[in-house]
């Protein structure tokens, strides 16, 4: 029996925790609601059961959301993280993106947007068991990837990516051999048109490196093309 989804809301504004606490319980899901950055670190590092997804806040009394997410990170949690915010500036979103989170939202943000986002993001982390079809193994060096059920290996050792890092690799291994820009990957991966010069993707393929590449000093991989962007090699000669 499939246990029920554990969320947790991070907002400090009374009335629309509780709007988002009734709208995710009508879906069928546990919400607990925290209204500050050091209680919802403790949630998700005690609770139990655990805590699947958090919809964090970013204007948070004492801690902001962004240090939320980046704790989080910080102690290896992968889980999904989806961040809710006034701010409108590309800046503020690079900025959310860079501390961890998987999806920024944007206040006023559509409820049914939210819902939606909600359920893509548990049901891609809970594809645990392997799919009749496997045609989406794909293997690199000495790493497997499962892209049905987001599941990846360094030779015997798990990888744990999060849900952009992996959406990261996935673009990438479908644009297997070309020269990929970084605007590109803003535009394709991270959903933003308008992005300004920025170093998000550069830390992601930084991240990617450590969690691929026998050596990341030396890639094989994950290729640097001076001027021009990133080009994934899955077989170097």
């Amino acid at each position: 029996m499939t246990s029920t989804p554990h969320i947790l809301v991070v907002e400090d504004e009374s009335h629309l925790a509780i709007g988002i606490k009734f709208n995710l319980e009508q879906e069928g899901l546990s919400v607990r609601v925290v209204g500050d950055g050091q209680a919802a670190i403790e949630a998700v590092a005690s609770s139990d059961p655990p805590i699947d997804l958090v919809v964090l806040d970013i204007m948070l009394p004492g801690m902001s959301g962004y240090a939320v997410c980046e704790a989080i990170r910080n102690e290896g949690n992968t889980l999904p993280i989806v961040m809710l915010t006034a701010r409108t500036l590309v800046e503020d979103r690079i900025r959310g993106f860079d501390a961890g989170a998987d999806v920024y939202l944007q206040k006023p943000f559509d409820l049914d947007e939210l819902l939606s986002v909600v359920r893509s993001l548990l049901s891609r982390r809970g594809r645990r068991s392997p799919p009749d079809d496997t045609q989406e193994l794909f293997r690199f060096g000495s790493n497997t990837v499962n892209f049905n059920t987001w599941e990846a290996q360094h030779g015997e050792k798990p990888v744990r990516l999060t849900n952009l890092e992996m959406k990261l690799l996935k673009y990438l291994v479908d644009h297997e051999g070309s020269v990929i820009s970084r605007r590109e990957l803003l535009e394709r991966v991270w959903g933003m048109a308008h992005a300004n010069a920025t170093r998000t993707v550069d830390t992601f393929i930084f991240n990617l490196r450590k969690s691929f590449e026998d050596d990341p000093s030396t890639p094989v991989h994950f290729l640097s093309v001076r001027g021009r962007g990133y080009r994934f090699i899955a077989r170097p000669e």
